[in-house]
């Protein structure tokens, strides 16, 4: 697999960046406008800024754990890259997230390898502990606060997502040996041809395990899960200084990990739209006039999403001009052959397997 983040693929993301935060506060502006009586002037001088510089540090914390979870996967894969630069590349991968094509991912694999020689074999498994840790923290969060709301249809669908999440847990912890054993059977069922390819999709599977296991997974869970709730806290003090007092910490939770996860789902780049659209629906059920909901809504995403983006926009440029032209060998490459070393005869795979 080979990235090349050039400097004119990063000017067009840029721009491409920049024309959808602007189209996103016009389009905000627009409805907010449009949904209140009121003048916009006034609603926007109505804001409680206190309760929105709590909404900041929340942020600020979920970034900094988002950071810290990915220390521990690199621990667990043996890669060998301090915490500060894991934590640096991790900001410029926030500036290509609204980026069709989860390029944001993928630029943080491209500057580890630029700086510090990891392959992508090697990293990959990074890709897939983000989203697990997140889809697993954002589903328990969403469960327990369903449980918690007084409404008996919520507490049932609560028990529905708790249910769909032990199930889930269960595959993601016995996925990577159905897989391994598929890929040895695969390679049986080949005639034991292809070698090489069969061993570096092994070597993946197994390496992806690492980052799967129990201790590693609760960790990296954990950290999320801590996470979205301090955001989710936040917005519910949000929306309470905004003079409605029934809305809980269990709604604000409940509103931002279903409309990320809803925004996910739509497939958009950085769930732009489809995060929107749920988050205000979810206010709104929660009695919050629609105008309030809208303006909530996008407060929220110009902090915790936008804000992000434009800190990563800040170090991009700095992050690409820098990097390395050539790979560097990685150090301590020598400590972590086991079985993540390539095999390429025949003989030696067979032996793996």
């Amino acid at each position: 697999m080979k990235l090349n983040f050039s400097p004119s693929l990063i000017k067009k993301a840029e721009r491409y960046i920049l024309i959808l935060i602007g189209l996103t506060v016009a389009v905000t502006v627009g409805i907010t406008f449009f949904a209140t009586s009121k003048s916009l002037t006034d609603d926007l001088a109505n804001i409680p800024m206190n309760a929105v510089w709590w909404l900041v540090a929340a942020t600020v914390l979920e970034s900094t754990l988002r950071f810290w979870r990915y220390h521990v996967a690199c621990k667990a894969l043996n890669l060998h890259v301090p915490w500060y630069r894991l934590m640096y590349y991790y900001t410029v991968g926030y500036a290509l997230i609204p980026t069709p094509g989860k390029i944001g991912t993928a630029i943080r694999l491209w500057l580890i390898k630029q700086y510090h020689g990891y392959p992508y074999r090697r990293t990959a498994p990074l890709l897939v502990m983000d989203l697990v840790s997140d889809t697993i923290a954002m589903c328990s969060l969403a469960a327990l606060c369903l449980l918690v709301l007084d409404d008996p249809r919520l507490k049932t669908i609560g028990i529905l997502v708790g249910a769909g999440l032990i199930m889930g847990l269960i595959a993601t912890l016995i996925a990577p040996h159905l897989m391994s054993r598929s890929v040895k059977i695969a390679y049986w069922a080949t005639g034991k041809r292809k070698a090489r390819l069969f061993a570096r999709i092994l070597t993946l599977v197994r390496t992806t395990a690492q980052v799967l296991g129990p201790r590693v997974l609760i960790n990296t869970t954990a950290l999320s899960f801590v996470g979205w709730g301090v955001v989710g806290i936040a917005i519910g003090h949000l929306v309470n200084e905004f003079g409605i007092a029934s809305f809980g910490a269990a709604s604000g939770t409940l509103a931002i990990t279903l409309s990320t996860m809803g925004g996910f789902l739509t497939m958009m780049p950085a769930g732009v739209g489809g995060a929107e659209v749920t988050m205000a629906g979810l206010f709104t059920l929660f009695s919050v006039p629609f105008g309030t909901a809208v303006l909530v809504t996008a407060i929220t995403r110009l902090v915790v999403l936008w804000a992000t983006v434009l800190a990563g926009l800040a170090l991009l440029p700095i992050a690409i001009r820098n990097a390395p032209k050539e790979s560097p060998h990685p150090r301590h490459h020598h400590k972590v052959t086991t079985f993540t070393t390539t095999i390429t005869r025949t003989d030696e795979y067979d032996e793996v397997v």
